[in-house]
């Protein structure tokens, strides 16, 4: 069974107010169930207190917060009320932020964001985009 992902180019970069940048190279992927899943999120200009997080939208559902990662990219916050949260990791590689799964379900067909959150300001400067 083949799973089809499909990217929505909401925005190749955006510069937020402290120059933080973000591009997601892939626009459009699809992948056999079982399989394993990198989405490359590149984020630049992060602050120590600045966050890196990845959302899943479903079709008809609202956006979901799989989970959350530091500037290091260490101690990942999965969302709890999400029941596959735990499927995902991120892997920081240089300034991407990848979303990976192990082992792809048809339950993680969707749209995902990536979005980087100034934690200091209590200002959301948000540099966002989906790949679906």
């Amino acid at each position: 069974m083949y799973m089809e992902v499909f990217a929505v180019l909401f925005s190749v970069i955006v510069v937020g107010v402290l120059g933080q940048t973000v591009e997601q190279p892939e626009l459009s992927w699809t992948k056999s169930q079982n399989k394993r899943a990198r989405i490359s999120c590149i984020v630049t200009g992060l602050q120590s207190d600045n966050y890196v997080h990845w959302y899943q939208q479903k079709d008809g559902e609202a956006l979901k917060r799989i989970l959350y990662v530091n500037k290091d990219g260490t101690s990942p916050v999965h969302n709890a009320d999400l029941h596959e949260a735990t499927d995902f990791t991120v892997q920081l590689e240089n300034d991407n932020y990848a979303l990976r799964v192990r082992e792809l379900k048809p339950s993680h067909s969707g749209v995902y964001y990536c979005a980087c959150w100034d934690m200091s300001s209590h200002r959301a400067t948000n540099c966002s985009h989906p790949l679906q």
